[in-house]
Parts: structure tokens; C-alpha cells; sequence
């Protein structure tokens, strides 16, 4: 057991050596007893510490009366009317719908589908099937 090992254990368990790490408490108590003297004055530190946090009795706080008094703090929001938020959603959907129904209108399927692709590489010198190579 290091010397800083053992203050980092007092520092963040406290004093009481039961409330060490199972698999450190035997070497740090080892090292208490072997350095008494600089170990005295950081130890009656720590239970005095510990005192003062055992007195303290951990509040009970009901979560639905917790809730109720965030909820009651909270400011109203003013200025919009109700209608606008679900209005505005139902503008978004039929925009979606009206979107997706005219890209599918756009795509063309069998004879169209070459034309489409012809049109696309008409302003290039070269065949549009050299183009796409072997893949056509």
C-alpha cells in the first residue's frame, strides 16, 4: 500500500475502516498502524467528516408532488394560437405525400426509362450507350 494510495482511500471512503474496499482494507489498515504519526491528523479530519455526514437525513421527496410543482413553475407559452402547431404538421404530411407521389410520377418505367437516358446524355458527342459500357 502506497502512501498516496491510502489518503486517496481515506479521501473518497472515509475514515471508518469498514467502509474500505474489501480487498484493500487489510493493507491499508497495515499501513495505518505502521505509520501512525502522519496518519492521526488525516484520519480524526475524515471522521469528523464523517460525523457530519451521518447526521444528515436524506431528504424524501414524492416524485408526482415534485412534478407538479416543476410543472406549475414553468412558463405558459403565449402568442401562438392552438391550432398552428397541428396545422403546421398536417401542412409538412401532405407536402411529404404530394412529394413522394410526384417523384414516383417522374420516374419513367420500361420504353421511357431509355428515352430518359437518351435525353440525359444527348448533349455529349459520343452514343450514350458507350456511356454506360458493357452494362447497357
Amino acid at each position: 500500500m502506497t502512501e498516496e494510495r491510502f489518503f486517496r482511500i481515506l479521501e473518497v471512503y472515509g475514515a471508518d475502516p469498514a467502509r474500505w474496499p474489501d480487498d484493500e482494507r487489510v493493507a491499508a489498515q497495515a499501513f495505518a498502524a505502521n505509520h501512525r504519526a502522519d496518519v492521526v491528523e488525516a484520519t480524526s479530519d475524515e471522521m469528523v467528516l464523517d460525523e457530519l455526514l451521518d447526521r444528515l437525513v436524506e431528504p424524501v421527496i414524492e416524485a408526482p408532488l415534485l412534478e407538479r410543482r416543476l410543472l406549475a413553475q414553468l412558463p405558459v407559452p403565449t402568442g401562438l394560437p392552438a391550432w398552428m402547431a397541428p396545422s403546421a404538421i398536417a401542412a409538412a404530411l401532405l407536402v411529404g405525400v404530394f412529394a413522394g407521389f410526384a417523384s414516383g410520377a417522374l420516374t419513367g418505367t420500361g420504353a421511357d426509362t431509355d428515352m430518359i437516358y437518351a435525353d440525359a446524355f444527348t448533349g455529349y458527342e459520343q452514343d450514350w450507350v458507350d456511356w454506360l459500357g458493357e452494362d447497357a
